[in-house]
């Protein structure tokens, strides 16, 4: 039976097993020590039983967050309605605290509102900082597209900075099709900061309206006094700010840049929700309230069947019966 894991990274933590057995044979050594300091008459309990199931659940919590799967599943999804990439932007300035928590994590939520708003539209996402990462093809299959969600980061992409117009050219070339004009949109999640010479943003922009996709462009960041961009350690958890040399860099949100690409499209739409709250589902509803719409034909998706659920139980059933495995000697 072969076994698939959907979150194989964690699986790296089963070195843990052997290092708690270690300390419960540690535990047993000083114990008995403890014992024969005693003399005769002590009572001694063992507890290799409870040791091993302890071990035996760490073990099975570590399985079930891999997320195994097994029993390969065939599913008929149909594919209506249009095509919508998310391109968002995880570069540094994101994490500027000037909307709670901060930028970044302000957007994804947003983007999650709005994919539980869709019905039949296929999704993609494209992350962007100095390079881009397409990092869920057009799909229609919401749950993978959460997960890549979930995982944006500033590190999720190789270079640091931020170049739109890189971002917006990738996205053409590897998820725009020409023979769906008018059915195909382009969300744009950003401060609209570009660090980095290069293509022009606006130069850019006008070759979505070569290719018929609708651009929705969201500008996000404090507007006038700006931010700084939040730093944590990840051993300490102290907080800093990232300076440049000895001093804090501040923040901001560029709409002009946004506004400029929007308007150099036939279809494109600007949004700035600065420092707000913002309800993408909402907007995107009423932007979308007369779009054309497509349908295709079904298509067939594979996937393994999630059983993380059974290891969790084998945890718990494991640690419920430890107790009754206590005995003196």
């Amino acid at each position: 039976m072969l076994v698939h894991f959907y979150n194989p990274s964690m699986l790296m933590w089963l070195w843990l097993v052997p290092a708690l057995a270690g300390l419960f044979i540690y535990a047993a050594v000083k114990r008995k020590q403890a014992i024969r300091a005693f003399g005769a008459g002590a009572a001694f309990v063992s507890r290799k039983r409870e040791a091993f199931s302890c071990c035996a659940a760490v073990a099975l919590v570590i399985l079930a967050l891999a997320r195994p799967a097994w029993d390969l599943q065939e599913q008929q999804l149909q594919e209506t309605g249009r095509d919508v990439v998310f391109l968002l932007d995880v570069s540094h300035s994101m994490l500027a605290e000037d909307m709670h928590p901060n930028r970044l994590e302000n957007a994804k939520t947003a983007i999650l509102d709005c994919v539980e708003g869709l019905s039949g539209d296929r999704v993609g996402l494209v992350l962007f900082a100095g390079s881009a990462e397409i990092r869920c093809p057009l799909t229609v299959d919401y749950d993978y597209f959460r997960m890549a969600l979930r995982q944006a980061a500033p590190e999720s992409v190789a270079a640091g900075g931020t170049m739109i117009a890189h971002a917006i050219e990738r996205t053409v070339d590897k998820l725009i099709d020409p023979e769906k004009a008018g059915m195909q949109d382009l969300i744009l999640i950003t401060d609209g900061e570009d660090m980095i010479e290069g293509l022009d943003e606006i130069e850019a922009a006008k070759k979505l309206d070569e290719v018929g996709v609708r651009l929705i462009a969201i500008g996000i960041g404090d507007r006038t006094r700006g931010s700084r961009i939040a730093l944590e350690d990840e051993e300490t958890g102290a907080r800093s700010f990232m300076k440049d040399g000895n001093t804090e860099i501040w923040t901001k949100l560029h709409s002009e840049t946004l506004r400029r690409m929007a308007s150099s499209v036939e279809e494109g739409i600007y949004f700035d929700v600065a420092s707000g709250p913002f309800d993408l589902a909402r907007i995107y509803r009423q932007v979308m309230e007369h779009a054309q719409r497509i349908s295709t034909d079904s298509q067939v998706m594979e996937r393994f069947e999630e059983k993380f659920h059974l290891f969790l139980g084998g945890a718990v059933l494991v640690l419920l019966v430890s107790n009754r495995w206590r005995k003196k000697r």
